[in-house]
C-alpha cells in the first residue's frame, strides 16, 4: 500500500494498493492525505471484495513510514474490532521493499506524470481513476506471456477479477490500451 500524488497540500492523493499474486494495481481517489482517510480507503476495498475475498487476498499491508500510514491497528481491524489482515512497514529509505508496487507506479504516472496538476490532466474521481487503472492493468505483461494482470486475475482469481469488474475496472483490448496522459482528457 502507498500513495501517490503531485500535490502535498491539495491532492488529489491515491492510495494504492496491489495485488502481488495477480499483479492487478488497485487505487482510492482521496482529497485528503490522512491515517483516517487511508484507513476508509481499506474499508472501501474490504467494501469492493467483501469480508471473505478482503480476508483471502488482503492477508498483509506492506507500507512505508508515511504519516497517513499511522493508523496501523484501525487499518487492521474491521467491524467489530475483528483483525481482518496485518500492517507492517518497510524498513526506513528501503521503499524498494514493496519495489512490484513501486514498478506499477511507474505505469500509473504514464498517465499521470509527475509535476502535472492532477485534476488538469482529468483525474477528477473515482471513475477516471477506475479508468486509468483499467488500462494500467490492460497492458500486457512480458512475464505474463503478453498476456495482462486482468487477463490473469480472470483466468485464475476470477472472484477478485469479477469485485474489481464491479467496481470499475475493467479489460481493456491490448491494442486499444493507452498509456499516456490525454487517456483522462474529456
Amino acid at each position: 500500500m502507498d500513495t501517490v500524488y503531485n500535490d502535498e497540500t491539495g491532492g488529489p492523493f491515491i492510495q494504492t494498493f496491489k495485488f502481488v499474486n495477480a499483479g492487478v494495481l488497485f487505487a482510492v481517489y482521496h482529497q485528503s492525505k490522512t491515517a483516517q482517510t487511508m484507513k476508509d480507503g481499506v474499508d472501501l476495498l474490504e467494501s469492493v471484495l467483501g469480508t471473505e475475498l478482503f480476508r483471502k487476498y488482503v492477508h498483509v499491508l506492506l507500507t512505508d513510514r508515511g504519516a497517513e500510514f499511522t493508523a496501523a491497528d484501525a487499518m487492521e481491524a474491521g467491524d467489530g474490532g475483528t483483525r481482518r489482515t496485518r500492517v507492517f512497514y518497510c524498513d526506513p529509505m528501503q521503499s524498494g521493499q514493496k519495489g512490484s508496487l513501486e514498478n506499477k507506479h511507474i505505469e500509473l504516472r504514464y498517465i499521470l506524470p509527475k509535476g502535472t496538476d492532477l485534476e488538469a490532466v482529468g483525474l477528477t474521481g473515482q471513475d477516471a481513476l477506475n479508468l486509468a487503472l483499467s488500462h494500467v492493468n490492460s497492458s500486457p505483461v512480458e512475464k505474463l506471456g503478453g498476456k495482462s494482470p486482468l487477463d490473469l486475475a480472470d483466468f485464475m482469481f476470477h472472484d477478485l477479477y469479477e469485485r474489481l469488474e464491479a467496481f470499475g475496472i475493467h479489460k481493456i483490448e491490448k491494442d486499444k490500451v493507452i498509456l499516456k496522459p490525454y487517456l483522462l482528457k474529456k
